[in-house]
């Protein structure tokens, strides 16, 4: 194994480590999936730290960063969210018909992105702080009121009334 590969996997052995910690289900891997799609991730002198799916061969929606931290935010929020994923199809009402683009209470997202800030929020404030931002300009992208925010108290999203 090289150097390159040897800081890899210990890379990925503390990623690792720090999921158990966590109870975050670990669902990466070190530099391929079996080409299954599933996110992976190595490390080289050149790029720094590398995020992506690999499938048939190819390594798809690429992160790249030289900064550790910056790795370990995108790491936990790509297995927090599949994680808040799972949560969501598990808790969804089944009976709840959408009104509209508007009505937030319908939109599944929601609660698969309030779960993924929960997760995070376990592990670092400042990662639950910086997906909020992400999430709730993402639920106002196609809506024609822009009145979604994060409400920490709660942790849920809430449509302001103006």
């Amino acid at each position: 194994m090289s150097d390159d590969e040897e800081y890899a996997k210990s890379i990925y052995l503390q990623l690792k480590s720090i999921a158990s910690l966590y109870d975050i289900d670990f669902h990466l891997y070190f530099k391929s999936s079996g080409e299954f799609g599933e996110l992976c991730m190595d490390w080289n002198d050149v790029d720094g730290y590398l995020l992506y799916g690999d499938e048939r061969g190819e390594r798809l929606s690429l992160f790249k960063t030289r900064d550790f931290d910056a790795f370990k935010y995108e790491v936990f929020l790509h297995l927090a969210f599949r994680m808040g994923l799972e949560y969501e199809l598990k808790h969804r009402d089944l009976s709840y018909i959408r009104q509209n683009d508007d009505d937030l209470q319908g939109d599944t997202r929601k609660v698969a992105f309030e779960e993924t800030i929960r997760l995070l929020a376990t592990m670092d404030d400042d990662w639950a702080a910086k997906a909020a931002v992400h999430y709730t300009e993402y639920l106002n992208m196609w809506r024609t009121e822009k009145n979604v925010t994060y409400d920490f108290e709660t942790g849920t999203f809430i449509a302001k009334k103006f």
